[in-house]
C-alpha cells in the first residue's frame, strides 16, 4: 500500500475504536442468542472469518515472498 493508504486505514480505525463505545451505548437489546442454533451460527460465521483472513494473509505472504525472490 502506499503512504496515504497506509494513513487513510489508521485514521478509519482510530475514528472506529473512537466511536464504537458510544455506538455500544446506543446499542438496546433485541432478543437472546441462547438457542444451541445461534451458538452454532456464531461459532460457524467466527470460524468462516479466520478461514478467510489466513487465507489473505497466506496470498499476501507469498506475494512478498514472490516480490522478493524466494522465502525468506
Amino acid at each position: 500500500m502506499s503512504g496515504s493508504a497506509v494513513r487513510l486505514t489508521a485514521l478509519l480505525w482510530a475514528l472506529l475504536i473512537a466511536f464504537a463505545p458510544a455506538a455500544a451505548a446506543w446499542a438496546r437489546p433485541v432478543g437472546s442468542a441462547d438457542s444451541l442454533a445461534d451458538v452454532a451460527l456464531a461459532i460457524g460465521l467466527t470460524s468462516a472469518a479466520a478461514a478467510v483472513t489466513g487465507w489473505w494473509l497466506r496470498s499476501r505472504y507469498r506475494r512478498a515472498a514472490g516480490a522478493d525472490g524466494g522465502d525468506p
